[in-house]
């Protein structure tokens, strides 16, 4: 300790504070630990603000826990996070109250647990000044080991509360980033959450994942929210999704295909997304009309990522042709997965050889097997022989993604040196 005291106390200070972050989720304790190694380490921790502003709520503790870190966070915001999906929802409802008398300095705000929407519904407040980030998750409700295999076949569907979210009433006028994942959204709720984005002025990320009720696709308007940066729209299950949000200034855009979804009604999108330049399409490989649906809607995408999760995707053959069909003027970068052939890939890098500078492709996309069992390679040959000739842009190979978003072997990538 002698060589430590002589460092400058802010240098120590902020050293403790990253090994308390580091220390997370238990954050709090690394810092009591901390506290308790010299007088020195002490005073520090608890006069260091910033190393109090991280809050988790989560199984066995005390909602009085968080009452001393509160005091030490001085006027600064803090950070929510309910990740323990083996609390009880009457612990954290407990543990959330405490916390929500400080509600006006909720900076960011993660709920990941199967009681996520009772949660957000009855122990988060309506109105939060300063919240800048809202990530909403429902996650599976976790099994006691002894009955995994015992109710293996029959899934723990959860019952959707009797409680309203009521959107009308919420206020956030500090939010930027709103992700919500399996918070369904019923009818007679759609036209009350629209108007809580078009509410939200500083929004720039939004990111909605299953959150449709049947029978709640088609809005009863628009959203327009002139400063959006970024929108996903993950597991749509009906086109009408495309016309729930029009984001003028969109740069990133993420449409995913529910895997559901088998008939494509195309839907007029009008200028809902004109300007986006760095869009990922998924699940579009077998279903054409949707493709080429959307793809008018980006005029200007330079960046695009079409990756295909459904378990049919080597099988599909609409891609390459809808991008030779529909050509992109400025299209720079190309992502695909789904062309299942080196000929179909060829065809489309011929369509945008002027403008193409990067381009990223599967090993099914080449003709080449994923676990390397290939006895005749003499298609591998073929292919790394085009990759090598073709000197206008970067080439990367990858592994295929199976239907649950990971790879189906692991193994090295094609290296085309």
């Amino acid at each position: 300790m002698s060589y430590i005291q002589y460092l400058p106390p802010e240098l120590i200070s902020y050293v403790l504070e990253l090994a308390c972050f580091a220390g997370a989720p238990a954050q709090t304790q690394t810092a009591t630990v901390f506290a308790r190694v010299s007088k020195l380490w002490r005073a520090l921790v608890f006069s260091t603000p910033a190393i109090w502003t991280t809050f988790y709520v989560s199984k066995g503790k005390s909602p009085r826990i968080f009452e001393a870190p509160l005091i030490r966070s001085g006027g600064l915001l803090v950070d929510i996070r309910v990740v323990d999906d083996a609390t009880k929802l009457a612990a954290a409802r407990e543990q959330l109250g405490t916390l929500a008398q400080h509600s006006s300095r909720w900076k960011t705000l993660e709920i990941s647990h199967p009681d996520a929407f009772g949660l957000l519904g009855s122990a988060i407040p309506l109105v939060l000044p300063k919240l800048q980030s809202l990530v909403v998750k429902t996650t599976p409700r976790r099994r006691s080991p002894s009955l995994v295999y015992f109710y293996e076949s029959f899934p723990d569907y959860q019952t959707a509360p009797d409680i309203s979210l009521d959107w009308k009433s919420r206020n956030y006028p500090s939010l930027r980033c709103l992700d919500l994942r399996d918070i369904e959204l019923g009818s007679q709720d759609t036209e009350d959450f629209l108007g809580f984005l078009e509410a939200q002025v500083t929004l720039e990320k939004l990111v909605l994942r299953n959150i449709w009720e049947l029978g709640a696709y088609s809005p009863p308007r628009t959203a327009v929210l002139p400063h959006l940066k970024e929108l996903q729209l993950r597991g749509i299950p009906s086109s009408e999704i495309l016309q729930w949000v029009s984001a003028p200034s969109v740069q990133k855009l993420v449409v995913e295909i529910s895997s559901q979804l088998r008939i494509w009604t195309p839907v007029n999108i009008g200028s809902n997304y004109a300007t986006a330049t760095n869009v990922t399409f998924i699940r579009f490989s077998t279903t054409r009309d949707a493709l080429l649906n959307v793809l008018r809607a980006v005029p200007f995408a330079s960046q695009v990522k079409l990756v295909s999760t459904d378990l049919r995707s080597r099988h599909s053959f609409c891609t390459e042709s809808i991008l030779i069909e529909h050509k992109l003027p400025r299209l720079t970068s190309l992502h695909i997965q789904g062309v299942t052939s080196l000929p179909r890939l060829k065809a489309v890098v011929e369509a945008y050889k002027e403008t193409l500078t990067g381009v990223k492709v599967h090993c099914l996309d080449l003709g080449l097997p994923e676990d390397g069992s290939l006895e005749d390679y003499s298609e591998r040959d073929v292919a790394l022989a085009w990759m090598k000739d073709q000197t206008g842009f970067k080439f990367d190979t990858e592994h295929s993604s199976n239907a649950f978003g990971g790879r189906d072997n692991m193994v090295a990538p094609l290296d085309r040196a």
